[in-house]
């Protein structure tokens, strides 16, 4: 089997290779340009679990090709420099991508869990406070004190790079829960409404007006059944065709008595059963059929409403001991700690790789051209060296507000020179998405890449 373009045995130059790693290399700074900026959405935004889930999968698949592409740019050179047949060249490239793209998916995860593992009740208790503010911020419920997050603030690249790595920040903050409680227990009412469906109107025309219609044709049928019956002998034969035909009309059993109007049919047992069914209502809530918009408001999502806002704080009230491993409350301190990580490791990962693949790219196209390697080094160095001090440089509202000086000035002191290099580098990636964003949503879009995720 030929396979010319990594077949090396007949090889006149030792920059052979160098072609197919600027293909390699230039391809995956594509699609990881694209990643970035759906990532950039997704954790800068209010996203759905599923959208979550689809970009921390994508996210590690991505560190596993970069791991894979960083490792055959040395074997493609040793094979060019020994005259490798293509087969053997191709086997070796297969082998260490089984062994490289799992390593690094599953390393990866490791690396949340460890740092999850090792975080103590108050850091995950602080997580879950953290994850409420940044979500209320997000949805512009509430605003953060000096930092203009006005719709188009939020919405902009760096405010959605802050606001993904914000809640990290706010971990340095001593006494967080302290500050934001009540902010977040005042918010907390509106955060549910608008997470059980939105505005009361909304939730009542698409949610109860569309059961409710459905149970208007279940009427319209039962009067049906109802006047045959009427006009039956009304034997035990009858009543148990009607019977039947009831339980196949409405999934519930419970006899509905005949010739009753829509006010009484809307009260009766299978009826409500069925309403509490599609719209998930306990059964200690009086409901109906047939109420108004102000009194399904009133009687009914409110108080729903009402037991999930205070379910919620009690979340937020419980001792710090609790979030422990093996303690009540420690599933939902992991998921608020993981929250927290993963998305500030994702933007440092694809960060990171963007900036190593350009390197890698610009070096591949040079060298294909002929340079020497270290002429190239020098060229390519000098400019990512540029424009990384441009972007460095280049303060924005929301790197120069009050509250990002806050924060970083937390971090500095809470981390000493490990808090400061944080600091300075999360300062940097908020900054260059002001450059970056537009480009990489450019050819996410154009390509239609979503990685899994809901398109927006």
């Amino acid at each position: 089997m030929k396979i010319p373009f990594i077949n090396f045995s007949n090889a006149t130059s030792p920059r052979a290779y160098a072609p197919v790693m600027l293909v390699l290399t230039a391809g995956y700074l594509i699609f990881e340009l694209g990643f970035n900026a759906r990532l950039l959405d997704i954790t800068g935004g209010i996203a759905t679990r599923h959208d979550i889930t689809a970009i921390e999968h994508y996210g590690r698949l991505i560190s596993g090709v970069a791991l894979t592409i960083a490792i055959w740019g040395p074997i493609l050179r040793l094979s060019n420099e020994t005259y490798q047949r293509g087969r053997w060249v191709l086997l070796l490239l297969i082998c260490s991508a089984m062994a490289l793209m799992p390593a690094a998916y599953y390393g990866e995860k490791a690396l949340v869990e460890k740092i999850v593992d090792h975080s103590t009740g108050e850091q995950r208790r602080n997580a879950l406070l953290l994850q409420y503010v940044n979500r209320d911020l997000i949805s512009g419920l509430i605003k953060a004190e000096a930092i203009r997050l006005d719709d188009h603030a939020r919405h902009s690249p760096p405010g959605k790079a802050f606001l993904s790595i914000l809640p990290l920040m706010g971990m340095s903050v001593q006494h967080v829960d302290q500050k934001v409680l009540d902010d977040v227990k005042q918010v907390m009412a509106r955060s549910v409404r608008h997470d059980t469906g939105g505005s009361d109107g909304y939730v009542y025309n698409h949610g109860y007006a569309t059961v409710q219609q459905e149970i208007q044709k279940e009427y319209n049928v039962y009067t049906d059944l109802s006047y045959a019956y009427a006009r039956s002998s009304q034997t035990g034969l009858a009543r148990l065709t009607y019977e039947s035909a009831l339980m196949r009309l409405t999934h519930h059993p419970g006899l509905i008595p005949p010739q009753l109007d829509f006010h009484t049919f809307a009260r009766q047992p299978p009826i409500v059963a069925q309403l509490r069914e599609a719209l998930h209502i306990p059964d200690d809530i009086a409901v109906n059929a047939d109420m108004t918009p102000d009194e399904y408001t009133t009687r009914v999502r409110d108080v729903m409403v009402e037991r999930e806002v205070n379910r919620k704080i009690r979340e937020l009230d419980y001792a710090p001991d609790t979030f422990l491993d093996g303690a009540a409350h420690a599933h939902i301190g992991r998921e608020a700690m993981e929250a927290v990580i993963a998305p500030a490791l994702a933007l440092v990962f694809s960060a990171m790789g963007a900036l190593v693949h350009m390197y890698k790219s610009m070096f591949y196209l040079l060298y294909t051209a002929r340079m020497q390697p270290k002429p190239v080094h020098i060229i390519v160095a000098g400019v990512l060296f540029v424009c990384v001090t441009i972007i460095w440089l280049s303060s924005n509202d929301v790197t120069s507000s009050a509250l990002f000086q806050y924060l970083a000035r937390q971090m500095r002191e809470s981390g000493g020179i490990s808090g400061g290099l944080a600091c300075g580098a999360i300062r940097w990636m908020i900054q260059a998405q002001t450059y970056f964003y537009p480009v990489s949503e450019m050819i996410r879009s154009t390509l239609g890449f979503t990685y899994g995720t809901t398109d927006m």
